[in-house]
């Protein structure tokens, strides 16, 4: 009996393997978009098997943007590529994976897609992804620690760079990366195209940031003005910090100035600072006059200068010579208005 059910499922095993069952092997959209650095066939891959568009977890599809902004930017010999997608805070990290929570960290409210595609060459494609971060300080900050030093600027929104023939800008509440596909003199000039075409669509009131306007230009290291929402200098305490790398002589300097709700608040951060100083090192000398209190900690080989004025904090942080951390705090002070 035992041996004529092994020969039954055997049986049974074979036949069921004759027949074909293509959900054993149609291609998953989702993993795929994990695995591409570009991230965007989720947008180009929404008509498998029965031709009808798919729905993904948290995911909004949309033949046009719900704010028209992504409508008709294809240039000419180029057509969208699927339907414009959309990711709120539950559901970016499906597109984004691994880098969801720095967004989510500067209050991100939507990230819009759409990829476009050269209609005689399908290798040829350029993502846009459109992210909606609330206020401009929160759009610039995530642009901000998105970019690295060195990269050429270009002329598009308050500030923008390129890499090759991808293009990263900010405007308003808006940061946007155009992402293509390869490299190229021809390539980069569509991207830019289609750069230009959406930054004039994207409203801003040209308000400055405060930050960027209190950071002194003297001796600043062009494009590496940061925003830090929370956990600047990876510290709890320190909120809506702008920070900047400065040349001092041959040592490079990093600065940093943030804005308090209250003076109260800005006593408490001090105090919360000189803690943190006398935690991981030591504090060597604080100076107290009616304008300004200044603190200075030794953190084993290198040194955090620290002042309070008024409702601003600021200073200097992992500086290797005393001397010019201290004249470096005391310049960013006495640059810094009433």
């Amino acid at each position: 009996m035992l041996l004529l059910l092994l020969v039954g499922i055997g049986i049974g095993i074979y036949v069921k393997g004759q027949v074909y069952d293509p959900g054993l092997f149609s291609l998953n959209p989702y993993a795929l978009s994990r695995d591409r650095s570009a991230e965007a066939q989720l947008d180009r891959l929404v008509s498998l098997g029965d031709g009808k568009s798919k729905s993904f977890s948290g995911v909004d599809m949309h033949p046009s943007s719900p704010s028209g902004l992504l409508d008709n930017l294809a240039p000419a010999e180029w057509k969208p590529l699927g339907n414009v997608t959309q990711f709120t805070a539950d559901s970016l990290y499906e597109k984004i994976d691994g880098r969801a929570e720095q967004y989510i960290d500067y209050k991100f409210v939507r990230l819009t897609c759409l990829s476009l595609v050269n209609a005689q060459d399908s290798k040829q494609f350029i993502d846009v992804y459109l992210y909606d971060m609330g206020r401009p300080a929160q759009a610039f900050g995530v642009f901000s620690v998105e970019r690295s030093e060195g990269l050429p600027s270009v002329s598009l929104g308050r500030e923008g760079y390129r890499v090759e023939a991808s293009y990263f800008f900010w405007k308003g509440r808006y940061y946007v990366q155009l992402l293509a596909s390869g490299k190229g003199a021809e390539l980069a000039q569509v991207g830019l195209n289609v750069a230009r075409a959406l930054e004039r669509r994207l409203k801003d009131d040209g308000e400055p940031l405060w930050g960027l306007k209190a950071l002194p230009e003297k001796d600043r290291i062009r494009g590496t003005v940061q925003y830090f929402l929370i956990d600047a200098m990876s510290l709890d305490f320190m909120k809506d910090t702008f920070i900047a790398q400065y040349r001092k002589g041959e040592a490079k300097v990093t600065a940093f100035l943030s804005k308090q709700s209250s003076l109260d608040a800005a006593v408490k951060t001090l105090v919360s600072y000189e803690a943190y100083l006398k935690k991981t090192g030591k504090v060597i000398d604080k100076r107290e006059t009616g304008v300004y209190t200044l603190v200075t900690g030794d953190m084993g080989g290198t040194f955090d200068i620290v002042f309070r004025k008024g409702k601003l904090i600021g200073g200097v942080t992992m500086v290797e010579t005393r001397s010019i951390g201290e004249k470096a705090a005391l310049d960013l002070l006495a640059a810094l208005q009433d």
